[in-house]
């Protein structure tokens, strides 16, 4: 039976230059030379007869093909990170790992994906700090982190995730209102982002405002005691039970999870992150964590 690829190393290349726009970029996030990146991509195009990425002012542009290619590149990868894994179980993962990430996540999001990694490795244990500030990873202020803004330290490994999705939400008890103006209203308080959000789609800002608050928690809390309609994440949303409001009305966040170039030994830091990349996109979704 025939390879379809001489070498699967082409395969991180070619998912590094989609995610950093540029095979210096790639280099540093792979921690290999920028000639090595080139050759990687020029190989890979030879094997598959075709132009992957076109080059622009600002970098590498990627080719549709190879846009098309990105989610099974991916999976690949992961399939690939997925065999190390159960080879690594056996090795020593153990030790504290200190994990930031956004109070949202950290409350409704993290906490079953860090109970299947304490199953796979009891030794290994996650100092998690839930705050919306961002922890500097270069001064090893945290060793991961789950980000919801762009990146913009250098030195960083990190991998892109699905944007999550935001939207309007009420509680099921709650009847459907006939409009957004007159519906009662979860509001931010001194932050001010709601309106301009609301104003920016069109939609005139609600005049039955019954509580504002600028913690994302209580405003979730507030629509699961019925308060009234909020701002949630689609993911949270939809396993708690809400009901969607103006479905066409969304926003989409950046989401990634970074660590610091140098942290790509530790075999506990590895781990954390490498689980974190394999199940935060459907846990952001709402979907169940997957059984081990």
């Amino acid at each position: 039976m025939s390879m379809p690829l001489t070498s699967l190393d082409l395969i991180p290349a070619f998912c590094a230059v989609l995610e950093h726009g540029s095979l210096s970029g790639a280099a540093r996030a792979l921690g290999l030379s920028q000639p090595t990146v080139r050759r990687q991509i020029e190989t890979l195009e030879a094997e598959l007869g075709a132009r992957l990425f076109t080059r622009a002012q600002n970098g590498l542009t990627a080719t549709p093909l190879a846009l098309r290619l990105r989610e099974p590149a991916q999976a690949v990868l992961d399939q690939a990170h997925g065999l190390r894994r159960m080879v690594d179980r056996g090795a020593q993962v153990a030790g504290a790992v200190r994990l930031t990430c956004p109070r949202v996540m950290a409350v409704h999001v993290v906490p079953p994906l860090l109970a299947e990694l304490r199953a796979l490795h009891p030794g290994l244990v996650v100092e998690l700090a839930a705050t919306d500030s961002t922890e500097d990873l270069l001064h090893r202020a945290a060793d991961v982190a789950i980000r919801v803004a762009p990146l913009t330290q250098k030195a960083l490994v990190a991998r892109t995730l699905p944007e999550v999705e935001l939207g309007l939400f009420r509680a099921a008890g709650l009847a459907e209102p006939a409009d957004l103006v007159s519906a009662p209203f979860i509001d931010d308080d001194r932050i001010g982002q709601i309106a301009p959000w609301l104003a920016a789609r069109g939609l005139a800002a609600p005049r039955n405002v019954v509580l504002r608050t600028d913690d994302a928690l209580v405003q979730i809390a507030a629509i699961a005691a019925g308060m009234g309609v909020g701002l949630c994440q689609a993911g949270i949303a939809a396993r708690l039970g809400f009901v969607r409001v103006l479905r066409e009305v969304t926003v989409q966040m950046p989401c990634a999870v970074a660590m610091h170039e140098d942290q790509r030994a530790s075999p506990a830091v590895r781990a954390l992150f490498d689980h974190l990349v394999a199940g935060l996109p459907g846990a952001l979704k709402g979907r169940p964590t997957r059984p081990r």
